[in-house]
């Protein structure tokens, strides 16, 4: 079953998902696996679409923190994402998550990454923003390869919930029809898999390059399958198709 997200609707949170989604432009699959089976984690995912059905946008955070902590900073997200659902910008709504969670945290520090990023489909552009995230991966259908999204070598960016004010660079790559896109948190990268060891971004690349496809959930199920017993954190993954 694909679940088709509404205008304006911000679907997501912190709970374990398997689900194929419909966005404007987009259609892949969303994963969210809490580490040892729990039905929720550390990761956050959320995924809107603008009142117009032109952006969409996907979000993907991790926390080094579970429980309460963990709820308050997807309801932080979720405001903010719900706040800027029609705005062509990541930059504010990462400001804004970051201040919000320095108001919020009240005491022990939990450290916060996040990848947020827009697609617009009427010229399948994306503009997106990093907060101390691994970088998106960008295949593409003319050559079936695929590659960090890194904009002028620079990586990263300050993770949400440091510094008190910190500005969030924004940047654009442009897409084509049957590209891919994956967001995804560092239990892939960090996972054991042969003959890789350690994958990091280049062994998750080309791990995704193996099948010979670009089909979303085909992807997903080919990764799953050889990390089988590599991963050892929450994990989440999403893996989108430019149609």
């Amino acid at each position: 079953m694909e679940r088709q997200i509404e205008c304006v609707e911000v679907w997501g949170g912190k709970e374990a998902c398997d689900i194929s989604v419909k966005l404007a432009g987009l259609r892949g699959e969303c994963l969210s696996m809490p580490f040892e089976g729990g039905s929720a984690g550390g990761d956050i995912h959320f995924l809107s679409v603008c009142g117009m059905s032109i952006l969409s946008k996907m979000v993907l955070a991790d926390v080094s923190g579970h429980g309460a902590e963990v709820a308050d900073v997807a309801q932080v997200i979720h405001d903010a994402l719900l706040e800027s659902i029609g705005a062509h910008d990541n930059s504010t709504m990462l400001r804004h998550v970051n201040d919000s969670f320095l108001r919020r945290r009240e005491g022990a520090f939990k450290f916060t990454t996040m990848v947020a990023t827009i697609f617009d489909s009427r010229d399948r552009s994306v503009v997106y923003a990093y907060a101390g995230h691994p970088s998106m991966l960008h295949g593409r259908a003319t050559t079936g390869r695929f590659s960090p999204v890194v904009p002028d070598g620079r990586r990263g960016g300050v993770p949400l919930g440091v510094l008190p004010g910190t500005e969030y660079a924004q940047h654009m790559v442009q897409t084509a029809p049957g590209d891919v896109l994956v967001l995804y948190t560092d239990a892939f990268t960090e996972a054991a898999v042969e003959p890789f060891g350690m994958l990091g971004e280049e062994g998750l690349c080309a791990l995704l390059e193996e099948p010979g496809t670009l089909a979303p959930a085909d992807l997903k199920e080919h990764l799953l399958g050889r990390m089988a017993g590599g991963i050892a954190d929450d994990a989440s993954l999403l893996v989108f198709e430019v149609l």
